[in-house]
């Protein structure tokens, strides 16, 4: 759906007033040179539009969450900084347009009532739903919650403690054609001591051992990313992840017999990532 195509008529004002460029997906790249198993270097809005439309089963997208600050995300009555990363920092209209490009394409390269799982916070949350659901008009079966119970301590003493993350899940159809999607019911049920599994999950931050090779900043849980794919995908599906980071969707996907293929531009991130990877395969 383009801008010309929005039902808000006071919304294609607004974006036509900001500037926001459209966006013309590049001619297909034939399906048999997918490159399957690697990790892509470089920035997703250039690689994704040379990626097959409607390879993936699913995609898995952490992208940035736009809270940074040029001087970090701190507290006026400390110096600690948690979070100062070049890649995380965008205005308003920059973080809407690159919501708006990176989804249009993860889009047009995921099949046709495919999952979609997308990370976010209260800094991104609101943007992403919005492009999905009033931009593209593509179904929101439920928001995930992710609580932290070791989430770190908030010191300004003027909000609650921020514990927790969401996960947007979407499936790649219009909102009244979407149907047929991946869901394994079974596989949660009994993960879950056999009961019923709710959108609220209790999983801690990430472990030690998960971090051996190096950090990043917002590297989420095997567990996390675990449940999304054994949820949402089955055995010998193709999973995207156009912001991987330290690959953990590459590493839970390797070990529960499915497909991959990553994007990260960050190249010390990449290198982390493949000696995950490495360390599977000599287990």
């Amino acid at each position: 759906m383009n801008f010309d195509q929005m039902r808000d008529k006071d919304l294609r004002k607004e974006v036509k007033k900001r500037g926001l460029r459209r966006y013309s997906p590049s001619p297909d790249t034939p399906l048999e040179n997918l490159p399957i198993r690697q990790i892509l270097c470089g920035d997703c809005l250039s690689i994704l539009p040379s990626l097959p439309r409607g390879a993936f089963d699913c995609c898995i997208a952490d992208p940035p969450f736009n809270m940074s600050q040029k001087k970090g995300l701190g507290w006026a009555f400390s110096s600690h900084i948690t979070m100062q990363e070049g890649w995380d920092i965008f205005s308003k209209d920059e973080y809407f347009q690159f919501t708006l490009d990176w989804v249009t394409e993860v889009l047009r390269v995921v099949k046709p009532n495919g999952n979609i799982f997308v990370f976010g916070s209260f800094h991104s949350i609101f943007t992403l739903g919005f492009v999905l659901q009033n931009i593209f008009d593509r179904r929101i079966i439920t928001q995930i919650v992710w609580y932290k119970p070791n989430a770190q301590p908030n010191i300004t003493c003027r909000m609650f403690t921020e514990s927790t993350e969401f996960i947007l899940w979407a499936v790649n159809n219009e909102s009244k054609k979407a149907m047929n999607w991946t869901f394994n019911y079974e596989t949660m049920k009994a993960m879950n001591n056999n009961k019923q599994m709710r959108n609220m999950w209790e999983i801690p931050l990430i472990k030690p051992s998960e971090r051996k090779y190096g950090k990043h900043p917002s590297q989420k849980p095997l567990e996390v990313v675990e449940r999304l794919i054994l949820a949402g995908t089955n055995e010998g599906d193709l999973i995207l992840d156009p912001f991987s980071g330290t690959g953990t969707t590459g590493v839970v996907a390797e070990k529960q017999n499915r497909k991959w293929v990553m994007i990260e531009k960050e190249e010390s991130y990449n290198q982390i990532a493949q000696r995950r990877l490495n360390e599977l395969s000599e287990n």
